[in-house]
């Protein structure tokens, strides 16, 4: 009898091993906060989606700017090497409007839209006066509808998904355990009846 629960322990851990490895998988891919740390459920949308932006550059500075809504923040460098570039004069103008531009800090300024910007490409032009350089910079705004922003969000089964997949891995191996055991009795019967 000893051999054969030797034979059965082998058996069952053969089929153990690789219900163990898919659980380990299935639970590693689900995140775990603790206490104070669970910031509820994320819309997937949320994290995919970049608020507009525009970049212009010429020899002397870069220009980007993000839009959020109706406030647009603009970063203006030096472009040769990176620098924020403080106290300039920005004269901006989106479609042939002129838009104010305030400082706001060291490389950083903001406007503020009398109305939010419609779906389409926008034109932009700055005007940059900073010491004794000046410079003129232009680039599209592109503001088409994100589809991202608009999709339904992952149902709830999906994140499920991996439990259920450990499940099934769980009954797989229990389902080949039993059938081992059967095969062995049977083996062990035919051969202790000769």
């Amino acid at each position: 009898m000893f051999p054969l629960m030797l034979s059965l322990m082998r058996r069952l851990r053969s089929a153990t091993l690789p219900l163990l490895a898919t659980l380990a998988l299935a639970w590693g891919t689900t995140a775990h906060a603790g206490p104070g740390h669970d910031h509820g459920d994320v819309p997937a949308s949320a994290a995919a989606t970049a608020l507009p932006r525009f970049a212009a550059t010429s020899d002397g500075f870069e220009l980007v700017g993000v839009l959020q809504g109706q406030h647009l923040s603009l970063y203006l460098d030096r472009a040769p090497d990176n620098s924020p570039v403080d106290g300039a004069q920005i004269t901006l103008e989106i479609n042939g409007t002129a838009v104010p531009v305030q400082a706001h800090a060291t490389g950083e300024y903001e406007a503020t839209l009398t109305q939010p910007l419609s779906d389409g490409e926008h034109a932009i032009a700055a005007t940059i006066v900073a010491g004794t350089q000046s410079d003129l910079l232009a680039a599209t705004l592109d503001l088409h509808g994100n589809e991202a922003a608009h999709a339904e969000p992952a149902p709830v089964w999906r994140k499920a998904l991996p439990w259920l997949a450990g499940l099934a891995a769980l009954v797989a191996a229990a389902a080949m355990a039993w059938v081992s055991m059967q095969r062995t009795r049977r083996t062990t019967a035919a051969g202790g009846a000769a």
